[in-house]
């Protein structure tokens, strides 16, 4: 019996054996295979979603004008919440490497569709390297208005900062919506004041149809506000808008003009060619009441949710005068206006800013927005030939100074009629730039512009330039005479839109 029992167990055990060397000839062929799907690529499938690549139409290139000065009401004084014409602007423009074509908005609240005083289109077909620009000017010449206005004819956008007007008592200020392009713009308005930002009724959903001027007090949303600063913001069409301000003192008219749009927010501005003129009318006429507003100013609003400290410097272009520099504290969402001279030692009865040009720059730890007001009055002479020291009221102007943009190219500029007109450029790079103004059928200037300042130089009125060697410098068209003054910034043209790739 002793051997078959060892056969059995010899049975078992070689069973076991085999199980055992077949797992583990199992687990060695699963190695294998596992080591060689690793190692070895797989083929893979991927779907490359379809993408189109669309190159737009070339638009043609626009500016849009102002239009003529404005009036709540008519000369006989009805009608008082209707805005109404008081003449019409000299416009100039011109183009280069394409021909220059014009027509007048044909809708506008003031009446004036398809009239001279309308706000006037300027375009030129899409052409490679070509660029054209604008400008009107006008002498106030009705009741209660006098001075002088000067506008650049601006490209449509979607957002616009004006910083300047007022609605105190004695001031009138109305902003101009116009909508040039094929399809109606919604607009939205933001307006800040030294109590914070305005809240009114019918800010938002301002319909601006196409070819039509919208025309708004400004004080039916801010009322006696001394120094608003609004920002329009367009939806579906883009727009252009200005502030038309204008000041009576007592019976006695102070000057008009056409708030032009300045820089966007930002930490670094600069305001070029800020003239001054008649310092010495201007500070007798500062005795007289209802003249406080007559003083230089500058204008800064925070847009930001935190408060800003910003560095306001007044430099002159001769040498030989003494610049000027101050800081103020400007609070989120608010405006801070203060004199230009804030700096100066006024109590002497002397000028703290002598005639001359000067330029305004402003360093902030914040971005902000800001704008320059100058006012003129003539201190006209006595029978005795010495000035006369009664207290009547002088002819004056002022001047809204905008904040201009770096330009970025060669760029084209159009100098509007007026009383001695001048380019400003502010170089503030680290090389002396020599700016070429190519005029378009005229006598051509060159204007050396040394680094880290700013230079001037008298221009044709009526004429358009190319300013070349541009790219980099801030630049401002001033006119100034006695009780005129006015003034715009330059830009460059935006870019033209490239291709775009769509995605499903």
């Amino acid at each position: 019996m002793a051997e078959p029992e060892r056969t059995g167990r010899a049975r078992r055990v070689a069973l076991v054996g085999l199980r055992v060397v077949a797992g583990t000839v199992g687990i060695a062929t699963a190695v294998a295979v596992i080591a060689v799907v690793g190692l070895v690529p797989l083929p893979t499938h991927a779907i490359t979603p379809p993408t189109v690549v669309v190159t737009p139409t070339p638009a043609n290139q626009t500016r849009l004008c102002a239009g003529g000065l404005l009036r709540l009401g008519d000369e006989s004084g009805q009608h008082a919440g209707t805005a109404s014409s008081i003449g019409a602007p000299s416009v100039r423009g011109g183009a280069v490497g394409a021909s220059l074509q014009g027509s007048a908005l044909a809708a506008s609240d003031a009446g004036t569709g398809g009239a001279s005083s309308a706000p006037r289109l300027l375009s030129i077909p899409a052409t490679p390297g070509a660029t054209l620009s604008g400008a009107q000017s006008q002498v106030a010449e009705a009741q209660d208005y006098s001075g002088f206005a000067a506008a650049s004819c601006a490209e449509p956008s979607g957002s616009i900062w004006l910083v300047g007007g007022s609605t105190s008592v004695g001031r009138t200020t109305l902003l101009t919506l116009a909508n040039a392009s094929g399809v109606d713009a919604t607009v939205a308005l933001t307006i800040l004041s030294p109590d914070g930002a305005v809240n009114a009724p019918g800010m938002a959903g301002i319909v601006v149809k196409a070819g039509e001027q919208r025309v708004i007090p400004l004080a039916g949303f801010a009322p006696d506000v001394a120094s608003p600063v609004v920002h329009v913001v367009a939806r579906g069409g883009q727009v252009t808008a200005y502030l038309q301000q204008s000041i009576v003192r007592g019976l006695d008219a102070g000057g008009i003009d056409i708030v032009n749009s300045g820089a966007e927010p930002a930490t670094h501005l600069v305001i070029p060619g800020v003239r001054v003129r008649n310092s010495v009318g201007v500070n007798r006429a500062l005795a007289l009441p209802g003249w406080d507003d007559v003083v230089a100013a500058v204008r800064v609003a925070v847009p930001g949710a935190a408060a800003a400290k910003v560095q306001v410097s007044l430099v002159p272009q001769d040498s030989k005068l003494t610049g000027l520099s101050f800081e103020m504290d400007v609070a989120a969402g608010q405006v801070n206006q203060l004199p230009l001279d804030s700096a100066a030692d006024t109590d002497t009865g002397s000028v703290a800013i002598p005639d001359g040009d000067y330029t305004v720059v402003l360093d902030s730890d914040r971005p902000v927005v800001a704008g320059a007001r100058v006012s003129t009055a003539v201190d006209a002479p006595g029978a005795d030939g010495s000035t006369s020291s009664d207290l009547t009221a002088p002819a004056s102007d002022f001047a809204w100074y905008a904040t201009a943009p770096v330009l970025t190219a060669d760029t084209a500029v159009t100098i509007a009629p007026g009383a001695s007109p001048e380019l400003s450029a502010t170089n503030t790079g680290a090389k002396d730039v020599a700016l070429v103004l190519k005029a378009q059928g005229g006598q051509d200037l060159t204007l050396n512009v040394p680094a880290g300042a700013a230079a001037s130089i008298p221009v044709a009125t009526g004429t358009t330039y190319l300013l070349q060697g541009a790219k980099g410098l801030i630049v401002g068209i001033s006119y100034a005479g006695d009780a005129l003054l006015g003034a715009y910034p330059v830009a460059s043209a935006r870019p033209v839109s490239g291709p775009i790739t769509i995605h499903p």
